[in-house]
């Protein structure tokens, strides 16, 4: 006994209308992801990471203080290993130093960290960030 064939089913050798369209817009993903990808790779600036380091806040601890920083990569370029050294000062003299590595900054983006320094840090301390390598 033979089945009908109905129209728009598997059994007629017909591809179903949400076949059509999931698979056209399948290939539009793909075609887009990779003209994006190609984009990116072309006009993508090979300088360096541009880094620069401000202060978010700075608060009293228990056992000292400490200071918020803000890491902003400017660049198309993702630094790693990015070490920022805070320096209290008292007039041309380095009274106490702190560092630390941030694992990451990617390009144009924002990374927050902290530094711990014994000494009132209010008024007379400088960030910067002081190396980086390239991932």
């Amino acid at each position: 006994m033979a089945k009908s064939a109905r129209s728009g089913s598997t059994d007629s050798g017909q591809a179903h209308w949400i076949e059509w369209l999931t698979g056209s817009l399948s290939a539009i993903c793909v075609i887009s992801l990779i003209g994006w990808v190609g984009f990116e790779a072309m006009t993508q600036n090979e300088a360096p990471p541009v880094l620069s380091v401000s202060i978010v806040s700075s608060e009293a601890r228990p056992g000292g203080y400490i200071v918020i920083f803000e890491v902003e990569n400017a660049a198309d370029r993702t630094a790693a290993d990015v070490v920022v050294r805070g320096e209290i000062t008292n007039g041309s003299s380095v009274v106490e130093t702190v560092e630390v590595t941030l694992d990451y900054v990617p390009m144009h983006s924002r990374t927050r960290g902290g530094l711990i320094f014994r000494n009132d840090p209010e008024g007379r301390s400088r960030i910067s960030a002081t190396g980086f390598s390239e991932p």
